[in-house]
């Protein structure tokens, strides 16, 4: 029920999907060309011993299908990736700097759509709270320094996260690919949209608690990050639920609508994940929050203390 009241509330919000996609793709536009022309510049050199490799490579897979003499077209692939061994030897350090700075551009990509999605937590908020619609740039700047401390944590934390996702799924691969590479893959799947989930439970609340509940960064983890045990496990589900239509939704419209449709899908369920967190978040609190103008949803606590409040009046 949580869940699709989190997306009745989310499809109410629906602007904040075209708002949310402009601004990130102003930040990836920017990012994207900055470093485009770090890398265009400094390895310049690398692409011109790169692309003989390459051509070589076509060539000789072209003479093999025409059946064809490729004896010095291999002699010429020898000589190039000669060269290409060679600047990469010489040229280590620049290539471990090169990298460096596209791991910074992730980080700074990470932090900066993640101030959307908290400006859209908060706006999703003041819509459960109050039926309002405020605008997206007057939040986001009302609400900048407590959105920049949230931001500097979670994408540290989701960074490195994720890495040892990464790395755990790499040993599982090497570890059952050559026997069992079905299984491998469905294990490795399933690590990763577990961990996603358990992401998701663990910082829903401390997100929150920062950002709507105006805690301390402190006692927003000591509060948040986990859930109390009746909570836990629904929100795990939920989550978990979420992740799995996500990656479905965006890879179909990636095949069907040529990248388009995922665009709209990854805005909208940013939209939906500050939805949830917010239902969460109003659950767990025992507040009432409104769905739309003719639906609210009341605590069954609250509900309570209003039969009790009633029974009290004489009528």
């Amino acid at each position: 029920m949580r869940l699709i009241n989190a997306f009745k509330i989310a499809v109410n919000n629906f602007s904040l999907v075209f708002k949310d996609i402009l601004y990130k793709v102003i930040v990836f536009t920017v990012l994207g060309a900055i470093l485009g022309l770090i890398l265009k510049i400094n390895l310049k050199p690398f692409f011109e011993k790169l692309t003989p490799v390459i051509k070589d490579f076509t060539d000789i897979l072209s003479s093999i299908m025409k059946n064809g003499e490729y004896a010095e077209i291999a002699e010429s692939l020898k000589t190039h990736l000669t060269e290409l061994k060679n600047y990469f030897s010489n040229h280590v350090g620049n290539l471990f700097l090169l990298t460096g700075i596209s791991v910074l551009f992730v980080f700074l990509y990470r932090f900066l759509s993640g101030v959307s999605d908290c400006t859209v937590l908060i706006l999703v908020n003041g819509y459960m709270g109050t039926l309002s619609h405020r605008g997206y740039i007057g939040v986001m700047l009302e609400n900048l320094k407590k959105i920049v401390v949230y931001q500097l944590i979670d994408a540290l934390m989701s960074i490195v996260y994720f890495l040892l996702v990464v790395l755990v799924d790499g040993v599982l691969l090497r570890a059952m690919i050559g026997t069992l590479p079905l299984v491998a893959v469905f294990l490795c799947a399933a690590v990763t949209f577990f961990a996603g989930a358990l992401y998701s439970t663990c910082l829903s609340q401390v997100m929150s608690n920062m950002l709507v509940g105006n805690m301390k960064v402190k006692e927003s983890f000591k509060k948040g990050i986990l859930p109390k045990k009746n909570y836990f496990w629904k929100m795990f589900a939920a989550y978990l639920v979420a992740l799995v239509g996500f990656m479905y939704l965006s890879t179909t419209t990636a095949v069907f609508t040529l990248g388009v449709g995922t665009v709209i899908i990854m805005a909208f369920f940013t939209v939906i994940m500050a939805s949830m967190r917010q239902v969460d978040y109003f659950t767990i609190n025992k507040m009432k929050y409104f769905i739309d103008y003719d639906n609210i949803i009341v605590p069954k606590e609250l509900r309570e203390n209003d039969e009790q409040l009633l029974n009290k009046i004489e009528i």
